[in-house]
């Protein structure tokens, strides 16, 4: 199965759900999970983990000619929490335009070899339509201000057009329990698209989870950590359902709170 996260502006969190819905989804499932960071120009994927990788998704993008794309896991470095990342390169204008086929090659190949494979699209849909298509669910990411939702309008419009089917989208309202921002009810009548799910702030958390470089369920119980972990159970029942695969899904180590 893919998913993708795609933000509808920078700073929305893509990252940080991206990242910890895949080390979720590993946790959960026990299931084989990458996580590609796409977004053009260094990403922070391998950095939320702590990681320094030798090879890169450019790295994996300039062998291709020559390699079995099934032996692209040498290109990934795993994290201790069995979590299998593929960085971002260095270079800023990299993928661009003329590596669109290849990233779907790269994609589809994962996809053959991992059980999961997560994408942070990041912000831009100009190198990422491919992915896009080849995703089997879409998780639109955006935070409860005006600028935000304005692009998040766009943003549907802008990926039904690519060819992907409405009912493969779903909203993450992201950073939920800002003060003085709106409700969930009333994005959902501006929008005219239900919000999926909710996840609320907590920068300390966050922050204190980067700075060690492990995933979010691996500190103290919080309210963020059962709502990045309901988003992975329900990417995990997805999959389940749609391959028939029997996964076990573990149950909560605690409390998860599905939006």
């Amino acid at each position: 199965m893919i998913v993708s996260f795609l933000g509808t502006k920078g700073g929305t969190g893509t990252t940080t759900l991206a990242v910890n819905c895949a080390a979720d989804i590993r946790r959960i499932t026990n299931r084989s999970t990458v996580v590609v960071d796409l977004k053009s120009g260094p990403g922070d994927v391998a950095l939320f983990l702590g990681l320094r990788p030798r090879h890169s998704l450019l790295t994996a993008l300039d062998h291709l000619a020559w390699i079995d794309p099934l032996s692209l896991s040498r290109f990934v470095i795993e994290h201790e929490c069995g979590l299998h990342v593929l960085a971002a390169g260095d270079e800023f204008a990299r993928p661009g335009p003329r590596d669109v086929e290849s990233v779907e090659q790269i994609l589809r190949a994962l996809n053959s070899i991992y059980d999961f494979v997560i994408l942070d699209v990041g912000t831009s849909m100009m190198t990422a339509t491919g992915a896009l298509q080849l995703s089997d669910s879409i998780l639109l990411v955006a935070n409860p201000d005006v600028p935000c939702l304005r692009n998040l309008q766009r943003l549907v419009d802008g990926v039904k057009a690519a060819g992907v089917p409405v009912e493969r989208l779903q909203v993450v309202l992201n950073r939920a329990s800002e003060f003085g921002v709106l409700s969930t009810a009333q994005i959902e009548r501006v929008l005219g698209f239900p919000i999926a799910f909710t996840v609320n702030s907590d920068y300390r958390t966050v922050a204190s989870a980067v700075n060690s470089g492990v995933p979010v369920s691996t500190l103290r119980a919080s309210e963020l950590n059962g709502q990045l972990d309901a988003i992975a159970r329900a990417i995990a029942g997805q999959q389940r359902r749609r391959s028939g695969s029997g996964i076990r899904v573990a149950q909560p180590t605690h409390g998860s709170a599905e939006a």
